[in-house]
């Protein structure tokens, strides 16, 4: 089971105190019920995972008629197969219909919409018998495994899933749902997989010019010292440990095979490195949004780095604590201050200057 936790996803605290639930009578599988991106199941699309994460908890936490405490689920998986804590074993959920639906299953939501993404890879099905199984170990869930729609009147999880559920919800492989263990721990053995970013590859295997150019970007920012002879045009586990190592020093958490401070790059991450994404588009490629849920103030998150050094290169920095503007993983006031101007100074911007980004903040930013 690849696990990530609440802390390595970046959840915020419980709205109010979650009930607690001694047992369950199962498990209630759901969707998300809305578009997905086909591109989310990408090999190369993973580091984006634990943004929409936060992006689901913060749009629970916003509903008002719900008043939800936290995100809705136990537990959510992504297309990648990798469970992500939401309220977690032993904690009632909210996203069954009722209080009495709610107390009699776990819910358990699969990254899979109503349209783009509605088929779950193999990996997803994994996941969720993963999520099961680990529901049922350390949260007392019973044997039942159902729709949500068993119960009440939804179309959720979509008619694929439901066909899943109803054929007995095994792995690809025919296994069913069991006891286990909790699988493998953060940052044992080195990721030795490859992704591409705008047509070129990185990652254990990976050659070329821009293998040894993020070699070189690593050893000038005091990331090399796992090279013997310095970097090259192949990429090996020197690269990665390195990589791994500036990650880490940017805030991210999780180390194991797929998860954000593995030692593979995503766009972020290499963006914040070259200050460009190379490629087959120009050096002004803007790396993706990461959410609205990567900007609150006083929480820290990678993105606020990405976002620093854009209003660092375009001048706007006249707010600070007196030692000078730089850029750092907390967004603070004065961050927001300084992109407020920004926005002031952008026309396309101008009528909602709050200082906080959006995808329209993010591109003019950084383009």
């Amino acid at each position: 089971m690849r696990l990530v936790t609440r802390a390595a996803w970046g959840a915020r605290p419980s709205r109010y105190e979650l009930a607690y639930i001694a047992s369950t009578g199962g498990v209630k599988i759901h969707y998300e019920g809305t578009y997905v991106p086909k591109s989310l199941a990408a090999a190369d699309a993973h580091a984006t995972c634990a943004g929409r994460m936060r992006d689901l908890q913060a749009s629970h936490l916003a509903n008002r008629q719900e008043d939800y405490s936290d995100i809705a689920y136990n537990a959510v998986v992504c297309p990648h197969g990798y469970v992500y804590e939401g309220r977690g074993p032993h904690r009632k959920t909210g996203a069954n219909g009722n209080s009495t639906l709610n107390s009699r299953d776990y819910a358990v939501c699969a990254m899979l919409g109503n349209s783009g993404l509605v088929v779950p890879p193999d990996a997803m099905l994994d996941g969720l018998v993963d999520a099961i199984t680990w529901l049922r170990n350390k949260g007392a869930a019973g044997t039942r495994v159902a729709g949500h729609r068993d119960g009440f009147a939804t179309a959720c999880p979509g008619d694929r899933l439901y066909e899943w559920v109803q054929g007995g919800a095994v792995r690809p492989d025919g296994e069913s749902p069991q006891g286990g263990t909790e699988g493998e721990a953060p940052g044992s053995g080195i990721a030795r997989y490859q992704v591409t970013i705008n047509g070129l590859r990185y990652g254990y295997g990976a050659k070329g010019a821009h293998v040894t150019a993020v070699g070189e970007a690593l050893v000038d920012g005091g990331f090399g010292r796992h090279y013997k002879v310095g970097p090259g045009p192949e990429w090996t586990d020197a690269d990665t440990l390195n990589y791994q190592e500036f990650q880490l020093a940017m805030g991210y958490t999780g180390t194991a095979p797929h998860e954000d401070a593995d030692g593979v790059p995503g766009e972020v991450s290499l963006h914040q490195l070259l200050g460009k994404l190379p490629g087959k588009t120009t050096a002004t490629t803007v790396p993706p949004f990461p959410g609205r849920s990567a900007f609150i103030l006083g929480r820290t998150n990678p993105a606020v780095v990405t976002l620093d050094g854009g209003l660092i290169r375009k001048g706007f920095t006249r707010h600070h604590d007196g030692n000078g503007y730089q850029a750092g993983p907390r967004f603070t006031e004065y961050t927001r201050r300084n992109l407020a101007e920004f926005q002031r100074a952008t026309p396309a911007l101008a009528g909602d200057a709050d200082g906080y980004a959006g995808p329209l903040t993010w591109r003019l930013l950084l383009s």
